[in-house]
C-alpha cells in the first residue's frame, strides 16, 4: 500500500484523501524506537512511546506545566481532520469510532482513524498539525461494516525501531517507514474468512509485536500471537482456549467441541513487566456471549488474567474472573503493574478493574489473590469474593453450568436480571495510575442489564468472507420491554481507587459515559464523553476543573505529550451519539459522524 508523503497545513484534508499532497521542508530525521527506550519510557516524559503510555499500563503523564493552578487557562491550539467518515452502503455499521490513543515520539504524532489508515502528524509548531504522511490500508468498508461486532475501530498503532506497527480491521499487519510512510512489509495475521478481525494496537517486546483477534460474537476460538518484526514471520501463537488434551480444556464439558468456536478473543493491548519477562494480558467472553448452557464447564481460559512469557508464548499462570460466563463480562482491558508499599511491604502488584464490577489486586511475582472490592453501586449476581481464593461466592465449583445469584442468570426462556450491566462496570476504556498520587482512575457505568438466553444453533464453519449472510453467534435474546432492573436509569461515574487495598476513595457521578481516563504529575485527571466534552478533574477530589466542548462524539481516551518545552492534552473525536446522549444534551443529535483530532494548550 503506498504512504502519501509530504505535509498539508489544517484545511488541506480534501488534497491529502486524493493522494495530492504537497511536498514542503521534511522534518528532522525520527529517532529508533528501541526496546532501552520502551523498557524506560519514563524518562521521556515529553513522549508517549506505547499505547498505556510505559509498559505498566499506568496512562501517567509525568508532566505538571498544566496542573491545577492553570488547567482552567487550557485552550485548543491544534485540531485536525483526518479522513471524512464514509457511510458504508449495506453495512450494520455504517461509521466509524475513534477509539485510538494517539502515539507521540519527538514532536510528531501516529494516529489512525477507525478504518485503520495511519496518519505521520507533526505538530512541533504548536500552531498547526501539519500531515506529514498517510498510509491507507484500503478495507472494504461494507464488509468491515457488517463484521465489526460493536463498532468499526483501530485502537493505534506501536512503535519499533525505523517502523510503524500498525494493523488492519481485516487481519493484515503493517510495518511502515516512520520516515517515508512507504509500508515494508504487510502480512494477513488473523483469518477474515472465520471472522477474526485486529482492533488492538500491538504490543511491542524486542522483535516481536503481539497481537490477538476480536470477534468471539461470531464464534472465533481467541489466541495471541508473536509476529517477528525482523522477517514478518511468526514466532509464536498460543490459544486462549486449550484444544483437547491440553490443561484446561476439561473446562469444556459438552459433547460436541464448543471450545473449538468458544471465543476468548483479545481486543485490547496487554502489559509487560520487562524486570521479570512476564506480560499480561486479559480474555474475552466464552462464546456464545450469553448462553451458557450451550457451553458448560467452567470455559477456561476465557475472561482470564494470563500471565506469559513474550518469547515462547507459555502460560505461567492464570486466573479466571466469571466462570461459565453468562454475562459478557469479558475481561480484556488492561493489567496496571503497581509497586507500591502496603503496610510497610513492598508489594509488586498486577490490578484490574473488572468489567465484572470487582477490582482486582494480584501479587505479580505468585500469582496470589489479594483482594477483589466492588466499584459500581449496585452488583447483584454475586455477594461478593471469597477471600481466599477469588472466586464469585456464587460460583458453585461443581455444576456444569453456573447459576450464580437466582435470577441474575439468563436461561433459555427465562430472563435474567444482572447488576453491572453486559458493559460493565468498566468494559475497554482505559483507566489510569498515577504515580503521584497512587490512585487507579477509572470510569464506570451503574447500570443492570436483562436478556434471555436464545439457542442459536451450531456454528457452521468457514463463512464466504463477506458475513453479510450471517447474524452475530452471541445466544442473546431481548427480555420483555416492561422488565424491571435495579436501576431504572443507568448512570455514570469516575472513580478514584485505592490499590493498597482496592477500596473506593472518591466517586463522583457524571453525566454520561467517559471512554477513558488519563492522570498527569500536575494532580489532574482527563478524559472525555459522547456529549463532547473534554474534561479535567481534580485527582484528588475529581471535581470538575475544567471542560471544552468539541462538537462532536468522544470515544477514545486523551493522552499527554509535551513539544518546545510545552505540554499537551491530544484526544481523538468521532462517531456519533447514542440514545443515552440524546437523552442528556438533545443537542448531540445534531452531531455529525466525523474524524478530528484535537490538541489543547495553555
Amino acid at each position: 500500500m503506498p504512504g502519501e508523503r509530504g505535509r498539508a497545513r489544517l484545511g488541506s484534508t480534501v488534497a491529502l484523501a486524493a493522494g495530492l499532497v504537497v511536498g514542503l521542508a521534511l522534518p528532522a530525521a525520527a529517532r529508533d524506537t528501541t526496546q532501552a527506550r520502551l523498557v524506560n519510557a519514563e524518562v521521556e516524559p515529553e513522549n508517549w512511546l506505547l499505547h498505556h503510555q510505559n509498559y505498566e499500563g499506568h496512562r501517567f503523564g509525568n508532566l505538571t506545566q498544566i496542573n491545577a493552578s492553570n488547567v482552567r487557562g487550557l485552550k485548543l491550539t491544534m485540531m485536525v481532520l483526518l479522513a471524512g467518515q464514509t457511510r458504508a452502503e449495506g453495512g450494520r455499521q455504517g461509521t466509524t469510532r475513534l477509539e485510538g490513543t494517539p502515539i507521540a515520539e519527538d514532536g510528531f504524532l501516529y494516529v489512525t482513524d477507525g478504518w485503520g489508515a495511519v496518519y505521520k502528524i507533526d505538530v512541533r509548531s504548536g500552531k498547526r498539525a501539519d500531515f506529514v504522511w498517510k498510509m491507507d490500508p484500503r478495507i472494504d468498508k461494507v464488509w468491515a461494516g457488517d463484521v465489526a461486532c460493536c463498532g468499526v475501530n483501530n485502537r493505534g498503532v506501536a512503535l519499533w525501531s525505523d517502523q510503524v506497527i500498525s494493523i488492519a480491521l481485516d487481519g493484515r499487519m503493517f510495518a511502515i517507514n516512520k520516515e517515508s510512510g512507504q509500508v515494508t512489509w504487510e502480512r494477513r495475521v488473523a483469518d477474515p474468512s472465520i471472522a477474526e478481525t485486529l482492533t488492538a494496537a500491538p504490543l511491542v517486546i524486542g522483535d516481536l509485536a503481539i497481537i490477538g483477534p476480536a470477534g468471539a460474537e461470531y464464534g472465533i476460538r481467541g489466541w495471541l500471537e508473536a509476529i517477528n518484526l525482523v522477517s514478518g514471520g511468526t514466532a509464536w501463537r498460543t490459544y486462549t482456549v486449550p484444544a483437547r488434551g491440553e490443561p484446561g480444556n476439561e473446562t469444556w464439558t459438552d459433547g460436541y467441541n464448543a471450545w473449538e468456536t468458544g471465543g476468548g478473543s483479545i481486543w485490547v493491548t496487554g502489559t509487560y513487566d520487562a524486570a521479570t519477562n512476564v506480560m499480561y494480558w486479559g480474555t474475552g467472553n466464552p462464546a456464545p456471549q450469553i448462553d451458557a448452557e450451550y457451553r458448560p464447564g467452567d470455559n477456561l481460559f476465557t475472561d482470564s488474567l494470563l500471565a506469559m512469557n513474550p518469547v515462547t508464548g507459555a502460560i505461567q499462570w492464570y486466573f479466571q474472573y466469571t466462570p461459565n460466563d453468562p454475562f459478557d463480562y469479558d475481561e480484556v482491558s488492561e493489567h496496571l503493574l503497581i509497586d507500591i508499599d502496603v503496610g510497610g511491604r513492598m508489594r509488586k502488584l498486577v490490578t484490574h478493574v473488572g468489567r465484572n464490577g470487582f477490582f482486582y489486586g494480584f501479587d505479580r511475582t505468585s500469582g496470589a489473590f489479594l483482594y477483589g472490592k466492588g466499584y459500581p453501586n449496585i452488583i447483584s449476581w454475586t455477594n461478593g469474593l471469597d477471600p481466599k481464593t477469588g472466586k464469585p461466592l456464587s460460583y458453585n465449583p461443581s455444576a456444569a453450568v453456573q447459576v450464580y445469584n437466582p435470577g441474575t442468570v439468563p436461561r433459555r426462556g427465562l430472563v435474567g436480571v444482572y447488576c453491572p450491566a453486559l458493559a460493565g462496570g468498566k468494559n475497554w476504556e482505559p483507566a489510569s495510575y498515577s504515580r503521584t498520587l497512587q490512585l487507579v482512575y477509572t470510569p464506570s457505568t451503574e447500570g443492570c442489564s436483562a436478556y434471555v438466553a436464545e439457542y442459536d444453533g451450531h456454528f457452521e464453519g468457514k463463512l464466504d468472507g463477506t458475513f453479510r449472510k450471517r447474524a452475530m453467534w452471541d445466544g442473546r435474546g431481548a427480555a420483555p420491554a416492561d422488565t424491571p432492573l435495579p436501576i431504572a436509569q443507568t448512570a455514570f461515574s469516575v472513580n478514584a481507587l485505592d490499590p493498597r487495598t482496592g477500596d473506593v476513595k472518591v466517586k463522583v457521578m457524571r453525566d454520561t459515559k467517559t471512554f477513558g481516563v488519563l492522570s498527569t504529575a500536575g494532580g489532574l485527571v482527563f478524559g472525555g464523553n459522547q456529549l463532547g466534552d473534554v474534561f479535567a478533574l481534580d485527582g484528588r477530589t475529581l471535581q470538575t476543573l475544567w471542560t471544552f466542548n468539541v462538537g462532536t462524539p468522544i470515544q477514545g481516551p486523551p493522552m499527554t505529550f509535551s513539544t518546545g518545552g510545552k505540554q499537551y492534552v491530544a484526544i481523538m473525536a468521532g462517531g456519533t451519539a447514542g440514545p443515552a446522549q440524546r437523552a442528556v444534551r438533545t443537542s448531540t443529535r445534531w452531531f455529525t459522524p466525523s474524524n478530528y483530532l484535537f490538541v489543547f494548550g495553555l
